[in-house]
């Protein structure tokens, strides 16, 4: 019952966003004239460490089902079982990589911009997180060598 409730209330939240024209997105260049008159959601799964989806991850997806564009921002490895599944996706760099490139880049600026790019490149309508929230993920990776709080 609760979950076909929880249904019932995105398929309401999509029908107002589409009837306030609040889905038109100018600035949304990943996204052909169609999509952007659709609705978009990005899921930040930033602490995917397999290479295949993880059940909160699945779960997550179904649950957004209903929006027409639905993109997952995770680290490079996840990148076969998305496309396998005909998701669409972006990266961002996992957290032993940005270790292994050392402290002369600088990470905390490129991480920002690269956040903010993929916002307003896709769009969102709504966002979603497994895991933890995108500028969690970098204050962790950026402020300590234990990385427990990403895994």
């Amino acid at each position: 019952m609760r979950r076909h409730l929880q249904n019932i209330g995105l398929r309401y939240a999509l029908r107002s966003l589409r009837i306030l024209g609040a889905a038109n997105k100018p600035d949304a260049v990943l996204l052909t004239e169609q999509r952007k008159r659709g609705s978009v959601a990005l899921i930040w799964a930033l602490d995917e460490t397999a290479e295949h989806l993880s059940a909160g991850l699945s779960e997550k997806l179904a649950k957004l089902s209903g929006f027409e564009t639905v993109v997952v921002v995770c680290p490079p490895r996840l990148f076969s079982a998305l496309r396998s599944e005909g998701h669409f996706f972006e990266t961002l760099p996992a957290p032993d990589d940005i270790r292994r490139s050392g402290v002369s880049s600088n990470w905390e600026l490129y991480l920002r911009r690269r956040i903010a790019r993929i916002r307003k490149n896709w769009g969102p309508d709504f966002e979603a997180v497994v895991g933890p929230d995108p500028e969690v993920y970098y204050e962790t990776i950026l402020n300590g060598p234990d990385d427990s709080a990403l895994s």
